[in-house]
């Protein structure tokens, strides 16, 4: 008889693997099973940079801001004066994410989901009902400068 053999018969090995199990699933679902509220922090998403040939700014940068206390997003976008803070509504589960500001052209609003990855959905304004899509970026930076047109030849 094996050693294998004589620990699983004595029942040594067979609680060692229950223990393993055990704890594995305690470590998976556990914390993960208890955090029903995305983590605190900031989420930046933007396609905002500024042209070259006259340093006007074009696009947008929304950056969502979850706090236990309360959430908040500052909108910012080529035509506003400045960036404009306002409350916005977030569902924990589904993500969803949903915020109005008023500005100089008149009320702006935004139905869709914020991801890892991307803030996708809806922009409601003057120009009327336009599709979003922002891809998340790690850190505020400087205004990029916006890509050139890139032409080319078929050779």
């Amino acid at each position: 008889m094996t050693l294998a053999d004589r620990l699983l018969r004595s029942g040594f090995l067979g609680g060692v693997v229950l223990l393993g199990l055990a704890s594995l699933s305690a470590a998976t679902l556990g914390p993960a099973a208890a955090q029903t509220r995305w983590v605190s922090g900031t989420y930046v998403y933007a396609d905002l940079c500024t042209m070259p040939e006259d340093g006007t700014q074009i696009g947008r940068r929304i950056t969502l801001k979850r706090w236990p206390k309360g959430d908040n997003l500052v909108y910012e976008g080529a035509g506003l004066p400045g960036p404009v803070e306002t409350a916005v509504i977030v569902d924990d589960t589904t993500k969803a994410v949903a915020f109005h500001i008023d500005t100089p052209a008149g009320l702006v609003s935004f139905q869709g989901t914020a991801g890892s990855d991307a803030l996708i959905g809806t922009l409601n304004g003057a120009d009327g009902e336009q599709p979003l899509r922002l891809k998340r970026v790690l850190r505020a930076r400087a205004q990029e400068a916006c890509p050139g047109e890139t032409t080319g030849s078929i050779h």
